[in-house]
């Protein structure tokens, strides 16, 4: 070794010394790692309401009933706004526990939308179908009826328009 790089060693050595054990000491550096965890927990719970509220609005765009999902996504919410509070207030095991379970809820709330919505839709495709068939059936049978009642009604009138005497108009003026 280099006398140059004894002396690097000789005060590397004690700064990091010094620097290991402010980092044992202090919970800052801990804290601030984990605060970025759970910043990250709520960020994905927050995406995660979105997306639950998108795939909600798609539902209900398609016809399903979604009065039970706009329920659980408020508390999917509610867990997200306490899991803020939390945060804010330094309780981060808290926190971290609360976001998740709005992670979840959220993500609960997304996949029984899209299956209402996949449901919905596919209701409303077999009503279109029985609706078209419904109205080529019922177009002909309506045509047909009004032949009948077309045919009826000329008969009826010819018949009563033969029975009839004709007169004869005098032109003369009294």
């Amino acid at each position: 070794m280099s006398i140059r790089s004894r002396r690097w060693a000789k005060t590397l050595v004690p700064v990091a010394m010094v620097l290991m054990v402010m980092c044992l000491l202090s919970r800052e550096p801990l804290a601030a790692m984990g605060s970025v965890g759970v910043s990250s927990s709520i960020g994905q719970a927050e995406a995660a309401i979105r997306k639950a509220f998108n795939s909600t609005v798609y539902a209900e765009g398609a016809g399903a009933n979604v009065s039970s999902l706009i329920a659980r996504l408020n508390e999917a919410g509610d867990l997200l706004t306490r899991a803020e509070v939390a945060y804010g207030n330094g309780d981060l095991s808290q926190a971290e526990d609360l976001a998740g379970q709005s992670l979840t809820a959220a993500n609960s709330v997304r996949d029984d939308a899209l299956t209402m919505r996949d449901s919905a839709s596919a209701a409303t495709r077999s009503l279109v179908s029985l609706s078209v068939v419904s109205w080529a059936f019922a177009f002909p049978v309506f045509i047909l009826f009004l032949g009948i009642v077309w045919s009826l009604f000329k008969r009826f009138y010819s018949r009563r328009l033969m029975k009839s005497r004709p007169e004869v108009a005098s032109d003369a003026e009294a």
